[in-house]
């Protein structure tokens, strides 16, 4: 008997090139749920800063699939010393699990998530139980495994790295999705090498020496897209605006967005497939709420809010080299502090105020690290295999570049304030703070 192989399909992917996906992939992508990540941008209004970064969850989702199974193929290579148990159906779960890890990001991504009472991890796991789950089985993959891999709680813990970890396909594919529809060159790192030296030892999922340089590159990488792209002014100052409508909106009770139970039922999923970018921006252009109203309008004609303050814009004094990095953020706190309470005082509504307070570290430390003698091999940190020593140690230990970089983490406290008010705030900061602000018109 001739056995067919499963002919599925070819995706032209800009990143990656040619991607292949199973019939019962196939299936997954190809149903409503799935198609709804088409609208839902990756970098939020990221286009109105990198005109070219209009690129959706949808090629992420496939990108990251893509890349677990190259990299299972790898560790199944590299580990054949091991005693583990590896076979087929661990593949077809990992790529399933990679597939459906972001299915449930709101709107904007991760601009309005904080609006949710649940993260976006949690809408994924229901869907996968509540919707997918007849497709998942025509995989032969178990649903309680796809959702124990996106959890990380997954029998093999070596396969959670993959999913969910400071290597996983997640970080692997958005940052060279990001840097190739962005146009910038930030986040470009050697992905074939990091792939190539993935392996299992003493039952541990790590990166084999020869991946080193290769890793230590994606940190930085990271690090730099954060300051670059992620964390960019204008970009920041947009994704703060919508936030701000979500937050008027649901206050007011406006923002009819399906709950986890509502997942359960047909006229929840219904509802689900239509809240993408372009449902929220009609809530908010179809919205009388006066606020609502002109932030809406400054979104359609590109205006976004003013900085009035930030680590870029802001220095306390010089910094001096032989001691310790620019301390500016410090004294941003005591300003932003300051000045919000005096807001009212000044005239201005908590809707022509948005204040950014984020940070977001390229690289987490193994707990305790600086100060413990912890077992090296725990914690979540990228373990790097010695073969000629046989040992294993967390990356940190080794390159003085990932712990500085984990140790100073991108940090933007910046304030962005309704044009119109501008000139009252700059006349505001220099009386208060001797802080000078750029003439703007």
């Amino acid at each position: 008997m001739i056995i067919l192989q499963d002919r599925g399909k070819k995706f032209r992917d800009p990143v990656h090139g040619f991607i292949h996906m199973t019939e019962a992939e196939l299936e997954i992508i190809n149903s409503p749920v799935f198609q709804r990540t088409r609208n839902i941008k990756q970098l939020s209004l990221g286009h109105y800063v990198y005109h070219g970064a209009e690129h959706s969850r949808f090629g992420h989702m496939i990108g990251a699939a893509h890349i677990a199974g190259l990299a299972y193929d790898s560790l199944k290579k590299n580990s054949k010393s091991e005693k583990i148990d590896l076979d087929d159906r661990d593949r077809a779960t990992l790529r399933i699990a990679a597939l459906l890890h972001d299915v449930g990001h709101t709107p904007f991504s991760h601009s309005l998530e904080t609006i949710l009472d649940k993260p976006h991890e949690d809408y994924s796991q229901k869907l996968v139980e509540s919707y997918f789950e007849d497709m998942i089985k025509k995989a032969d993959v178990d649903v309680d495994d796809v959702n124990s891999l996106i959890k990380g709680v997954y029998s093999k813990p070596f396969l959670n790295n993959i999913v969910s970890g400071q290597l996983d396909v997640d970080r692997l594919d958005y940052l060279l999705r990001d840097t190739y529809y962005s146009g910038v060159t930030y986040g470009r790192y050697d992905l074939g090498r990091i792939i190539e030296e993935m392996a299992i030892r003493h039952d541990k999922f790590v990166v084999l020496q020869g991946g080193y340089e290769a890793v230590e590159q994606l940190i930085f990488a990271r690090y730099q897209m954060y300051q670059q792209v992620y964390f960019h002014k204008t970009k920041r100052s947009f994704e703060l605006m919508l936030w701000m409508c979500a937050k008027i909106l649901k206050e007011q009770k406006a923002l009819d967005y399906p709950s986890l139970d509502d997942l359960e039922n047909d006229s929840g999923i219904s509802k689900y497939i239509q809240r993408d970018d372009r449902w929220f921006l009609n809530e908010i252009f179809g919205s009388k709420d006066p606020r609502v109203v002109i932030i809406a309008d400054m979104i359609k004609k590109r205006k976004p809010y003013w900085e009035i303050y930030s680590p870029v814009s802001y220095r306390s004094e010089p910094s001096n080299i032989r001691t310790e990095p620019d301390n500016s953020t410090n004294s941003l706190g005591v300003i932003q502090n300051a000045f919000f309470l005096a807001t009212s005082d000044l005239g201005i509504e908590e809707h022509e105020f948005l204040k950014d307070d984020i940070s977001r570290s390229p690289y987490k430390l193994m707990p305790d690290y600086a100060i413990s003698d912890i077992d090296e091999t725990e914690g979540t940190s990228i373990s790097i295999y010695y073969e000629n020593r046989d040992f294993v140690e967390p990356i940190e230990k080794r390159s003085h570049i990932v712990y500085t970089l984990a140790k100073n983490p991108p940090s933007m406290i910046r304030g962005f304030v309704i044009p119109k008010k501008y000139p009252l705030v700059r006349e505001h900061f220099r009386k208060t703070f001797d802080y000078c602000l750029p003439e703007r018109s």
